[in-house]
């Protein structure tokens, strides 16, 4: 989150930042809690004082009397503050974090501002020819084709009849073709993030809430979360189902502080992901494009503030690898202030593979830098050279999610016939080329 003190210092800037995000919360609000947690604070230390200069000496029956009565008001006064602190901290976490100054302004899918644009056999498009919104659709590529679920159905790989049996809408069975694709994709990815230096990790799926609070997926975000029935949790725990590896991954390092030597720490996890979509329900209900538990290769990083800019554009350069790799067509856009993911994100480019048979954009992921708004809340620091704590920057990137990557293989890769070619890099870890529909 923010740090109060530049909240206190900057409230117009503040403000100003709020509706250029699209905030709901004003700053009069923030400084309103604030003001009243602080003079709290004041009124309990001294009642502290007084209570301890009165119990020094040997007191008298009146003064025994006195002291039970300021111990009284003391408890009351500490559950007042304790109140106070709770609403101060909940208005805070409320405010985003400060915008960067190449954040685009806007609402929506019309004003996201497109830096880059791919496409195989032709490579970048001319950067006369980007635009703000789907500027670039009219220069996509485009087939006659089936969508994902069709081809899945007739290749026997995607299976969302049974899903819903066994568990509702919004789930599905990867079967044959499909779940080798998958491991081939993280094969693939894997060994690219390990050349790189990245730590692979196996982390927790389900996280207390100041793991969620910290990365801010709460407040803002808490109705897409699962919550875990705390009946069957040891000690009556409250846990929560992740939605990405980012909060497990970032809360590793949840009250440490590192050396500047150590930066950039970069690491992935391979995670099962749970949510509620929440808001979403009828938009995208054929197929795997928007379900309930999925899979991804998600890369995050730790950086200097000196630094996170740099990693940022490094991650990207990640992703526009893995796409080129497996010669799919897709563009980079920078979001816009309105519509750019969580209250943390500082800056965020979106990565949107192209579907040529759907005649539209699919999107692949999010690269986000947060700078130091998670780090805040997460305790997460740094010495320099000079000895200095510091706050180090955050910066997440979706890597891969398996099934929007499989949907847009699928969807590029088919063939008249109902097959699907293998993209040429993940042959080796298929041990085919092709795949093609059961034999009657």
């Amino acid at each position: 989150m923010l740090d109060i003190k530049f909240v206190r210092e900057h409230p117009e800037e503040v403000q100003k930042n709020v509706e250029f995000r699209g905030g709901k919360i004003s700053v009069d609000e923030v400084l309103k809690a604030d003001t009243a947690r602080r003079r709290l604070i004041q009124k309990t230390e001294k009642l502290r004082a007084d209570r301890n200069l009165a119990s020094s000496a040997k007191p008298s029956e009146a003064e025994i009397k006195k002291l039970r009565k300021k111990r009284e008001e003391l408890k009351k006064v500490d559950e007042e503050l304790q109140a106070a602190e709770r609403l101060f901290i909940d208005k805070l976490a409320r405010l985003p974090n400060m915008s960067s100054p190449q954040m685009p302004e806007g609402k929506g899918d019309a004003d996201h501002v497109e830096l880059a644009v791919w496409t195989p056999g032709q490579g970048y498009l001319p950067k006369g020819k980007l635009g703000k919104g789907y500027s670039s659709a009219a220069y996509m590529p485009r087939i006659k084709g089936k969508h994902h679920l069709e081809l899945g159905k007739d290749l026997d790989i995607i299976d969302t009849e049974q899903s819903a049996i066994t568990s509702g809408s919004r789930f599905a069975y990867l079967k044959g073709d499909a779940a080798l694709l998958q491991f081939a994709l993280f094969d693939l990815f894997k060994g690219k993030l390990l050349a790189e230096g990245f730590e692979p990790m196996i982390v927790p799926v389900m996280v207390k809430e100041r793991v969620l609070f910290g990365t801010s997926h709460f407040p803002e975000g808490r109705d897409q979360v699962y919550q875990v029935s705390t009946e069957n949790v040891e000690n009556h725990e409250q846990l929560f189902l992740v939605g990405s590896s980012e909060p497990s991954l970032f809360a590793y390092y949840m009250d440490k502080t590192l050396k500047e030597t150590d930066l950039p720490k970069k690491f992935f996890a391979y995670t099962h992901c749970f949510r509620s979509e929440v808001g979403s329900w009828g938009k995208d209900v054929r197929g795997i494009k928007r379900v309930h538990q999925f899979d991804k290769l998600e890369i995050d990083a730790l950086a200097t503030p000196e630094g996170s800019r740099d990693t940022m554009e490094y991650l990207r350069g990640l992703n526009e690898w893995l796409m080129q790799q497996l010669q799919l067509p897709y563009r980079i856009i920078n979001k816009c202030s309105h519509d750019c993911g969580y209250n943390a994100t500082y800056l965020q480019y979106d990565l949107e593979g192209w579907l040529p048979a759907q005649e539209e954009f699919i999107e692949l992921g999010s690269d986000t830098n947060a700078a130091d708004y998670q780090a805040r809340r997460l305790n997460i620091h740094y010495t320099n050279a000079k000895g200095e704590k510091k706050l180090v920057h955050t910066i997440n990137d979706t890597g891969i999610p398996m099934g929007r990557m499989i949907i847009t293989i699928l969807d590029n890769y088919q063939n008249p016939d109902g097959s699907v070619t293998v993209p040429e890099v993940l042959r080796p870890y298929m041990g085919k080329d092709k795949i093609t529909p059961h034999a009657p």
